[in-house]
């Protein structure tokens, strides 16, 4: 009889062990799944975009070269613009 419950308690102890560990794995792979999706919106998160003042063309604020108020695509059509208004 004594066997019989022992047995039982190492089953019970087992299952609950078990449990338990399936649980914690389920709330890890679950945060993780959050963490990628907060990732993945700061990094599709909209950047301010400007236009280009020679050739219309939108792009990034960071990547645009500034003049004042006036945006350009490039060096090139930077110094045009300045060649035009000289």
């Amino acid at each position: 009889m004594r066997a019989i419950l022992f047995l039982l308690l190492i089953v019970l102890i087992f299952l609950v062990v078990r449990f338990t560990l399936q649980r914690i794995r389920f709330i890890r792979a679950q945060q993780d799944a959050e963490a990628r999706a907060q990732e993945h919106a700061q990094k599709v998160a909209a950047e301010t975009m400007v236009i280009c003042q020679v050739c219309q063309v939108h792009l990034p604020q960071n990547e645009a070269i500034q003049d004042g108020d006036a945006f350009y695509c490039s060096e090139a059509h930077h110094q045009m613009a300045n060649k035009a208004q000289s």
